[in-house]
């Protein structure tokens, strides 16, 4: 009785309608994938590409970080530890992180900037620093000889936020210094830069 069933293979009709079929399934699923693609390119389209790239400084932007520039090189002389390019290393005042090479948020750093790094020559530029428990939750009893130095200057909160701006704006994240960057911190009439020419 079984010899008796044929198989669907066996008969060249049905051989060919199952290929038809098959094609027609591979046909569904190609134009199936074309349709999605063909929808993805189009949502991206409508993406703006303003989207994608960076907003031009307003002008009280623009005056903010050259505010936190000034405030890194001459009042809070981050520069001296830092480098004027903040790449930190072995600084012109001593051991520090690149900022450049940082994982900080800007709110990280500005606790950094405020409350200065406990057991390291990093100091702190809040004038209430430690009187309390605003920096790490730790008053100057509770540090110790952990408890960092205190700044040159101590820096309002306006002054911490421009230097953090101005941090993020042109090194956080931003890879080696350029020549421009260096004319851009220095100034066009240095020789300071020098160097750095191509």
């Amino acid at each position: 009785m079984l010899a008796s069933r044929r198989s669907p293979f066996n008969d060249p009709g049905n051989v060919l309608k199952m290929k038809m079929q098959m094609k027609i399934v591979l046909l569904g699923y190609r134009l199936a994938s074309a349709l999605v693609l063909a929808l993805l390119l189009s949502a991206m389209l409508l993406i703006p590409i303003a989207a994608f790239a960076q907003a031009p400084l307003s002008a009280e932007e623009a005056r903010q970080i050259e505010f936190g520039k000034e405030i890194f090189k001459s009042k809070a002389v981050c520069q001296y530890c830092h480098k004027w390019d903040a790449s930190g290393d072995q600084g012109y005042g001593g051991n520090a992180l690149s900022l450049r090479a940082t994982q900080l948020t800007p709110e990280q750093l500005t606790e950094v900037v405020k409350c200065g790094r406990p057991g390291t020559g990093m100091p702190y530029h809040d004038r209430f620093a430690y009187t309390d428990k605003r920096c790490y939750g730790y008053t100057r009893e509770q540090m110790g000889k952990d408890m960092p130095p205190a700044g040159n200057d101590f820096l309002s909160n306006r002054e911490v936020e421009a230097v953090v701006k101005y941090l993020f704006a042109t090194d956080v994240g931003k890879g080696p210094a350029t020549y421009d960057d260096c004319v851009n911190f220095w100034g066009k009439d240095t020789k300071q830069c020098d160097p750095m020419k191509n």
